[in-house]
């Protein structure tokens, strides 16, 4: 069956009875009769099907455990998020198991994911939005023994509860914030181009500059890496523009704060010779960052760390709740010290 774990489905479906019949059979219950019993049993040897006993063990007794896995923990941008997700533990009773997957690695994700839905855990909160996380979004899709909550990854085609952000919309907000702030040149340095966020921003971003009939001149958009640190060479290309931009929104705040380091480094100031601003709200800036604070739009991480561990306690005492639960959340303006008006 593929590289994922045969489910009770896939059972189900190869005997041609209900998910309800296997699990009697597992569970060597009553209500089945031999023949069905026998064919039910051979399915399972086929497809080499392994019941998830430590989860049946559950089925009395949960661990009150709610596993999170998250891409990096050492990034500084978690700090607001794990405080939520911790303060919100201990309001409910639960413990919470942190998963650090390196730099996003596909791998190491899914694999903490398959642990944790073993058994572990009684639900399992995932962030993120990386692109290439197609696969281990299909074993939560054909993993219905836990529950999932996944925060800024809206995949249309998996059903589970999302958290997401409106990312489109924040970037709208600041391109509309430096309009009025008089800039009509303004430029966009894209985030990481594995992140569904950096496509959202980019869209947003375009939409707003059509909106105010806003033209996006060659050169005004710039590709960064996933490395954070190409915030300073995409800024640098900007600045040698021939008509260089009045103002420049980045995709992420450590983005930001390698394009303030540029334009410092040439000689510029921020934000009176030229406006940077950022996304994020990012309260602890990479490699030591000393310039002015970043103008940016913020996320509201924390209230979603803890809105998530609620959402999963509830839905754990209430199992009248049968519907997954989407909500969106605004973002607002934090106006700090890289941005000024234009008067150019």
């Amino acid at each position: 069956m593929e590289n994922r774990r045969v489910s009770i489905k896939d059972v189900a479906k190869k005997a041609n009875v209900s998910t309800a019949t296997v699990s009697r059979v597992v569970n060597n219950k009553d209500g089945v009769t031999q023949q069905i019993s026998e064919k039910v049993q051979e399915v399972i040897k086929e497809l080499g099907y392994s019941p998830n006993t430590a989860a049946r063990s559950l089925v009395r007794q949960r661990t009150n455990a709610i596993g999170i896995v998250v891409n990096n923990l050492h990034d500084p941008f978690f700090y607001d998020l794990i405080k939520g997700f911790e303060t919100a533990a201990q309001q409910t009773s639960y413990s919470v198991v942190f998963c650090s997957a390196l730099g996003g690695d596909v791998k190491s994700k899914e694999n903490y994911v398959k642990y944790l839905s073993n058994g572990v855990v009684d639900a399992v909160i995932l962030y993120g939005s990386y692109r290439s996380d197609e696969s281990m979004i299909k074993y939560i899709q054909d993993n219905e023994q836990i529950e999932f909550v996944m925060i800024e990854n809206d995949v249309p085609s998996l059903q589970c509860n999302k958290l997401l952000i409106d990312n489109f919309g924040g970037a709208k907000n600041a391109v509309n914030y430096l309009k009025e702030k008089k800039h009509r040149k303004i430029a966009h340095i894209c985030g990481n181009p594995n992140k569904k966020v950096t496509i959202e921003r980019f869209n947003g971003y375009i939409q707003a500059m059509q909106e105010a009939d806003l033209e996006v001149k060659e050169g005004y958009i710039q590709y960064s890496s996933a490395d954070y640190r190409s915030g300073y060479e995409r800024m640098n290309a900007l600045l040698d523009l021939e008509e260089r931009p009045t103002a420049v929104f980045c995709s992420d705040d450590a983005l930001a704060s390698y394009a303030v380091r540029a334009a410092l480094d040439r000689g510029l100031r921020v934000p009176e010779d030229i406006s940077i601003m950022g996304f994020d709200n990012q309260r602890i800036l990479p490699d030591r960052y000393r310039g002015p604070e970043i103008t940016t739009v913020e996320q509201p991480l924390y209230t979603i760390g803890m809105d998530s561990i609620r959402l999963v306690s509830e839905r754990l005492s209430n199992t009248d709740m049968k519907m997954p639960v989407r909500k969106m959340y605004e973002t607002k303006i934090i106006e700090r010290e890289t941005v000024c008006e234009y008067h150019g």
